[in-house]
């Protein structure tokens, strides 16, 4: 059972050479696409088209952190940097969703301005390119959701899905255009797209501040957690009870175990019958618990979690 949760790690650990060639499959993907689309967007004169392109150089430079990020978290850790580098995965999901932000906004800016000013647009070309990258699109999201064990590459996908959306609208958007001539669409369609990123944006940024603030896990309750500790025999009280996690998939707790006197012989068995409970109920596979005998007077500040 213990031993069960901890091969599910090291099977997580395993499947990140799988995501780091994923995401040199879509990079390579992105990068052919992203310049069809910067030409074809000019040519085509479409606003839509060419924030699809300004979106797909985002998703380049997104991809290619989640590379680095990736790439950077497998390393060991040292005696300066005990957790090893798995938070610089978050660090990498935060700027990705701060430039998706940023690109949400130019959209906004430009379908703005094209409503104002007005703009025509040649639709058969605006068609062609954006189907060509709808395709792309869909081959890179289905390449990164075979494996995303972390929000770094959750951060990836989230990218891709949004060029793979704004492609559908840009060739609804041309085909409509094609037979009314109505290119107001054109950037209605791009404001579509845009409030379709922020939303996504926003809930990936909420997970990664929430880590950041070393936060209880998402789906995780403590109060559940500090029942499920209490329940274990032998166990009377349990205090400063911390939860975190230090990248989207790997948790932590630290606590102070009350235990009877007379159970202390056999505290072996409690505390792997807790660390094992941790496991399997809320996956948090590393656990460091202090032992108090029943009746010990702590020195210093006793934490109590206020729900």
């Amino acid at each position: 059972m213990l031993a069960s949760s901890l091969n599910g790690v090291q099977m997580a650990t395993a499947g990140r050479g799988k995501e780091l060639t994923n995401l040199k499959i879509a990079i390579a993907i992105t990068s052919s696409i992203m310049a069809l689309e910067i030409i074809g967007g000019f040519l085509s004169n479409s606003l839509a088209l060419i924030s699809d392109a300004w979106h797909m150089f985002t998703d380049l430079l997104g991809l290619c952190l989640c590379l680095l990020a990736g790439t950077v978290a497998v390393k060991p850790p040292t005696s300066g940097k005990t957790y090893g580098y798995y938070r610089v995965e978050i660090l990498s999901a935060l700027a990705n969703g701060i430039t998706l932000v940023v690109v949400a906004s130019y959209i906004f800016y430009q379908a703005y301005v094209r409503i104002l000013t007005g703009a025509e647009v040649k639709t058969l070309e605006m068609i062609t390119i954006a189907a060509i990258g709808l395709i792309a699109n869909i081959s890179s999201a289905t390449v990164l959701y075979e494996r995303m064990l972390n929000l770094n590459v959750k951060a990836a996908f989230l990218h891709v899905v949004g060029d793979a959306l704004s492609s559908i609208g840009v060739v609804a958007a041309g085909v409509i255009m094609f037979f009314t001539h109505l290119y107001l669409i054109d950037s209605i369609v791009s404001i579509i797209v845009g409030a379709v990123i922020v939303f996504g944006t926003g809930k990936m940024l909420r997970e990664v501040l929430n880590i950041l603030l070393e936060g209880v896990p998402r789906g995780i309750s403590l109060g559940e957690v500090i029942q499920t500790i209490k329940s274990v025999e032998g166990i009377v009280d349990v205090h400063d009870v911390h939860v975190w996690s230090i990248t989207s998939y790997m948790h932590y707790l630290s606590a102070h175990l009350v235990v009877r006197r007379n159970e202390l012989p056999r505290i072996d068995e409690v505390l792997n019958e807790v660390k094992r409970a941790l496991a399997e109920r809320y996956r948090i596979d590393h656990s460091t618990l202090q032992i108090e005998a029943e009746g010990y007077v702590e020195i210093g500040e006793v934490h109590n979690t206020v729900e």
